[in-house]
């Protein structure tokens, strides 16, 4: 190999063997995974946020103050661009077929990338075919009854799914959502049964509860929190590994025995096969942008949970969800 990089029957000239020589030494830089001149790349036009979700909800706030946060120093716009539909699934297969070049990105982590491909079949692999950029934040799931409801507590209602298997009912965002496939989790791991009633959205699911046509809904913290304060409806437990910081008197199914942790996760996903210098440096200005004034002004004005980790760790978490839920609907079908 050395002697096909030096040539040793004929010498080149004295100036064209150091120009070599500084072509060959760069050549090798090159090849350098931490070489300086690797993290020099910076966006050249406007960099796409793409939501699955309508304008408004939790991810295209999220999206949104992102947005804002890295206004100051990623030199060219930040757009969200909302792709609602199918749980967010449209949003992710636009994004798993664009060109991985850092200028298209979606807000997952939260149904389409852990629950929806469980349940149907889809145009991509959420293990497979995005490069996670980070993880910003986690909305624990919280299960709420009517305020009048005679469950006063979730040991109470356990006990009443246990002397009436099906006779309870649950609104869900909607079929393989990830609320419906917390339940399914929940179900797997107590042996229980519960009716599962799907709506539209969040929205839809506890005006419902509020009203009493179901027994029990999921929200997210944010999404409860109004019709707690105002009397309709009372929390029982958040399906997480900790308490909500704004439900601190909410315990966790952990804690009444069930290790059930499906948090919706909320992070920027990229296709899958992005330069290390893209993701070097998109990792670096949203990162920076968790700690800017703004986004923790947002944070703490919605009861918002932000919750960091790398690239590599929040796919590592993607999966570990998608598994949980695979593995309680592979046992739910042999039953």
């Amino acid at each position: 190999m050395m002697q096909g990089l030096y040539p040793t029957k004929r010498l080149l000239p004295r100036g064209r063997r150091l120009l070599a020589g500084g072509a060959l030494a760069l050549a090798a830089l090159a090849g350098l995974p931490g070489a300086a001149w690797a993290q020099e790349w910076r966006p050249q036009k406007n960099i796409e946020i793409v939501v699955g979700f309508a304008p408004g909800g939790s991810a295209d706030q999220i999206a949104r103050q992102l947005a804002n946060a890295v206004k100051d120093t990623v030199p060219v716009p930040v757009v969200v661009v909302n792709r609602p539909g199918a749980a967010g699934a449209l949003a992710a297969q636009h994004v798993a077929q664009a060109k991985p070049d850092g200028y298209t990105m979606f807000v997952g982590g939260g149904s389409e990338t852990t629950s929806v491909g469980n349940h149907q079949k889809i145009a991509y692999d959420p293990r497979k075919d995005f490069t996670p950029i980070l993880k910003v934040a986690r909305l624990p799931s919280v299960l709420a009854v009517k305020a009048d409801s005679p469950f006063q507590s979730m040991a109470q209602l356990i006990e009443a799914a246990k002397r009436s298997p099906g006779g309870l009912s649950y609104g869900s965002t909607g079929e393989g959502s990830l609320f419906h496939s917390t339940m399914l989790v929940f179900e797997a791991r107590s042996g229980l049964s519960f009716l599962h009633v799907p709506y539209k959205g969040a929205a839809d699911s506890l005006l419902a509860l509020a009203s009493g046509q179901v027994d029990m809904a999921f929200g997210a913290p944010e999404e409860v929190r109004g019709l707690i304060d105002g009397g309709r409806i009372r929390p029982l437990a958040v399906f997480s590994d900790a308490r909500v910081p704004s439900l601190p008197d909410v315990p966790t199914l952990t804690e009444l025995g069930y290790p059930v942790a499906l948090d919706n996760m909320k992070g920027l996903m990229a296709p899958a096969g992005l330069p290390e210098p893209v993701y070097a440096y998109l990792h670096k200005v949203f990162s920076e942008a968790l700690q800017t004034q703004a986004w923790q002004n947002f944070s703490r004005n919605t009861g918002l949970i932000t919750d960091y980790a790398d690239g590599p760790a929040f796919q590592r978490q993607i999966d570990a969800g998608y598994a949980m839920i695979g593995e309680a609907l592979a046992g739910a079908a042999k039953r």
